[in-house]
């Protein structure tokens, strides 16, 4: 079992570094904040993962017998890992859903540091709070979900709901596998009588969750999966002016971006022929508008949108 054990470790281990570097790829040909984000995430959490076994060779080195300032300093360790990973996810949904507010994007994170010391200063007893403890990971991962669900029923928008629809599955295997998780702490910490340390009630164990090794996996799969297709778009079918792969993806995100920067009907017919590489003439003409009131559309595209110039407008479109 110990040897199993070891080697879905290492799964976990190779699975976390490979998802990590693939997204770092694909945001440096794409630039999307989000693979940047999933790069920061799975690094993390390979480090999580990797101080499993750093904790046993500490313990076979002590024979068991960790000082307290080691536990205390890995509880603080698995805070920063835990909040690393975490945090990242959380901005990738932000993102994901066109959330700029700061308080937004800060308040969890804070929110999951404050509560994992909480858990350690104020909880006397050992297993529940340890259970408390590593039930602020789940807590983080509920209120991501909760988070979407909200949005999704809030959003007036059919391109925002059909986007979000393709992730029905993957939200839902994410709803069962973290009320998973709280289950398989609960029996460890709760109804299991582990094997603790005696470093002093404010410390805790260093604890394996399988499912949330299970979770992240699937996540890790995904992500590297999306990363692929992103590096497949830019390398093996390269967007050519004019092409259908190009038009195909123009018109599947051209709405969402246009209502996410409250742009018009007529700007986004304008925008369309931007990112297809035509200048203002070309749009006149095409369009049969004025030059002028092409030029009008432009300048207000790019106000809306923040962009400096048709070259930055282009590359946050394919960005988003």
């Amino acid at each position: 079992m110990e040897l199993l054990l070891f080697h879905f470790t290492l799964i976990v281990l190779l699975a976390s570094i490979l998802a990590s570097a693939t997204c770092l790829s694909a945001y440096l040909v794409s630039r999307k904040r989000m693979m940047l984000l999933a790069f920061v995430a799975f690094l993390f959490y390979f480090f999580d993962v990797a101080w499993v076994f750093q904790d046993d060779f500490v313990t076979f080195l002590t024979e068991g017998a960790m000082d307290s300032f080691y536990v205390v300093a890995r509880s603080v360790a698995s805070i920063i890992a835990g909040g690393g990973f975490l945090v990242s996810f959380w901005l990738i949904v932000c993102d994901y859903l066109g959330e700029t507010r700061r308080a937004v994007l800060v308040a969890p994170g804070i929110v999951f540091v404050l509560g994992s010391v909480l858990a350690l200063v104020l909880v006397p007893e050992r297993n529940v709070q340890r259970f408390v403890f590593y039930s602020m990971r789940a807590l983080m991962l509920f209120w991501m979900l909760l988070y979407i669900g909200i949005r999704f029923a809030a959003t007036k928008s059919d391109e925002e709901r059909a986007r979000l629809k393709r992730r029905g599955g993957l939200y839902a295997m994410l709803w069962v596998l973290g009320i998973a998780v709280v289950a398989s702490d609960a029996n460890f910490f709760l109804l299991v009588e582990p094997a603790t340390l005696d470093a002093g009630v404010r410390t805790f164990g260093v604890e394996r969750n399988y499912m949330e090794n299970l979770l992240m996996l699937i996540v890790a799969f995904v992500a590297a999966r999306d990363a692929v297709r992103t590096l497949a778009l830019r390398f093996e079918r390269p967007l050519v002016q004019g092409g259908g792969r190009q038009e195909e993806l123009i018109n599947q995100n051209l709405r969402l971006y246009g209502n996410r920067h409250q742009l018009s009907e007529r700007e986004l017919e304008v925008l369309y022929y931007v990112l297809l590489g035509n200048d203002n003439q070309n749009i006149a003409s095409t369009m049969h508008l004025a030059l002028s009131t092409v030029k009008v559309h432009v300048h207000n595209i790019l106000h809306k949108t923040g962009q400096a110039d048709r070259r930055d407008l282009i590359r946050d479109f394919w960005k988003t």
